[in-house]
């Protein structure tokens, strides 16, 4: 078994990931500014990363660490910030004899116009959340040989799962509901591919223990309306009435239709997703 440093480890997907790994019989190093880690350390801050990293002598890495604001992480200058800690972390890593990365990208690295996503197609990010995460991801999917690593860049699309933050489509839902409020939403009609956050955590699992390299979808591969996200949630918490369809406008640009290619994921790591979107809802709604 590996001794893993896994970053971002109080996150939605982090504290998924922790489980998924322990669980696996892997010995879990969290690195991270909440004093709970097991090695403290800003990674925004270079001299520090370097010095937790010589501390930590991991042979694999996890980064799921990245600015995270529920309401300007699209926009938000922290992500090129972001962008220039992976590259020093991953590269420190290296550095200290780490044999395998794997960090968190995003279906947000890619041209969305495309309505199937497989991982040879255009890059071309709408936000600079994703050219800061498409970056760092062509750096060091390129670098790795020079750096002596296994790397694989996981572009992750949607995820969902309880506890989660103010601000995300599932949690929104769910704490209004739970509450009794009317909940506005646009018409729905957008399809997107969702994922538990516990099959996510399991998906980046495989990945780590497989010789996958290079970019790779992390997503269930099937698309699914939004509205019948919003559907389930409300009929698992009985509070259907308080749906509010097409209240308010989706963006002009919004795409129609963001579907993951997972051909890769599937034939490399064996991954398949062990929940549908009805039994991913129950999951959730069982862990409030």
């Amino acid at each position: 078994m590996a001794r893993v440093l896994l970053t971002g480890a109080t996150g939605l997907i982090g504290r998924a990931t922790a489980t998924a790994l322990t669980e696996a019989g892997h010995e879990v190093v969290t690195l991270g500014r909440n004093p709970a880690s097991d090695i403290t350390c800003d990674l925004l801050d270079p001299g520090a990363t370097t010095t937790a990293l010589d501390a930590a002598r991991a042979s694999h890495l996890v980064h799921l660490a990245w600015h995270d604001g529920a309401r300007d992480r699209w926009t938000s200058g922290a992500n090129l910030d972001w962008m220039a800690a992976t590259l020093h972390l991953v590269r420190e890593f290296a550095h200290t004899g780490g044999q395998r990365a794997i960090c968190a990208g995003s279906c947000a690295e890619y041209d969305w116009s495309v309505p199937e996503l497989v991982e040879t197609s255009p890059l071309r990010p709408r936000t600079l959340y994703g050219a800061a995460k498409a970056g760092a991801g062509l750096a060091l999917c390129a670098g790795q040989q020079t750096l002596g690593l296994s790397l694989a860049w996981a572009r992750i699309f949607f995820v969902y799962g309880p506890d989660e933050p103010p601000g995300r489509l599932f949690g929104d839902l769910m704490s209004n509901l739970g509450a009794g409020r009317p909940v506005a939403c646009t018409d729905g009609r957008q399809e997107r591919d969702f994922l538990h956050v516990d099959a996510l955590a399991r998906a980046l699992l495989r990945v780590l223990e497989s010789d996958l390299t290079g970019p790779v979808n992390v997503a269930s591969g099937t698309a699914t309306p939004v509205r019948d996200l919003i559907a389930e949630v409300a009929n698992q918490m009985h509070r259907p009435d308080l749906i509010r369809l097409g209240t308010i406008a989706r963006a002009a640009d919004d795409p129609p239709r963001l579907a993951a290619d997972v051909t890769r994921l599937r034939d490399e790591t064996g991954f398949m997703p062990q929940y549908d979107i009805a039994s991913g809802v129950a999951r959730c709604l069982r862990s409030r």
